[in-house]
């Protein structure tokens, strides 16, 4: 399939299920199409973005649009592998400040959880480190920057997995199930478990209200 025609299929399969779930037909407007298009672009799986629009659907949500499933897509994104495209140069325009604050947020939050498991010691670490970093660098290696606060990220999703109750986690893997179930059949068995898993993470990471810290 050339990439125009995999385009084409990507888009068509989110206008399908915005179409089902609205009970209504739906075509994406020039700026979903082109919110569509960098995701697919950015190697986003489509089982990752048909699911969170779901879950934008089930949060009793109007959704009219695409654009408006955005943060319940990109916290999925976010929480599974990365896309191998590099982020644009556009990105490191976010202040330093900001991505100070959220670290300080985020480290606020996860340091009385350090009794439920200790897997969260390795990312107070380093929490601690990259704050340092940025008390010093006036203008820090962004690429570095980067890699840190998604290993920062990451860590914290592990972690928060496992921190969750026996029964949390029973109920959040039956959730994940149910999320991705309806997709099964239309989409390959990996592309289901890419999402089920993304969605798992996400849920932990809800549970505990911890905040992302990569956002250049």
């Amino acid at each position: 399939m050339t990439a125009d025609a995999d385009l084409e299929a990507y888009v068509e399969a989110i206008e399908a299920h915005l179409r089902a779930r609205r009970g209504a037909e739906h075509i994406l407007s020039p700026h979903d199409f082109a919110l569509a298009r960098s995701w697919h672009q950015a190697g986003v799986p489509l089982a990752t973005v048909l699911v969170g629009i779901d879950r934008a659907f089930d949060a009793g949500a109007d959704v009219t649009s695409l654009a408006f499933c955005r943060r319940r897509i990109e916290d999925l994104v976010a929480a599974g592998p990365r896309p191998e495209r590099r982020p644009s140069p556009a990105s490191e325009g976010v202040p330093l400040e900001e991505v100070a604050r959220i670290l300080q947020l985020l480290h606020d939050h996860v340091a009385p959880l350090r009794p439920l498991a200790g897997a969260f010691e390795p990312p107070l670490r380093k929490i601690r480190e990259v704050q340092d970093l940025l008390a010093v660098a006036t203008r820090p290696n962004y690429e570095y920057l980067r890699l840190k606060l998604r290993e920062i990220d990451d860590d914290v999703s592990a972690a928060a997995v496992q921190a969750l109750k026996p029964e949390e986690l029973e109920a959040f893997s039956a959730e994940a199930a149910r999320a991705v179930e309806r997709h099964r059949g239309r989409l390959d068995d990996a592309a289901i478990e890419d999402a089920r898993s993304r969605y798992m993470l996400q849920r932990a990471r809800e549970r505990f209200d911890l905040p992302r810290v990569c956002l250049i």
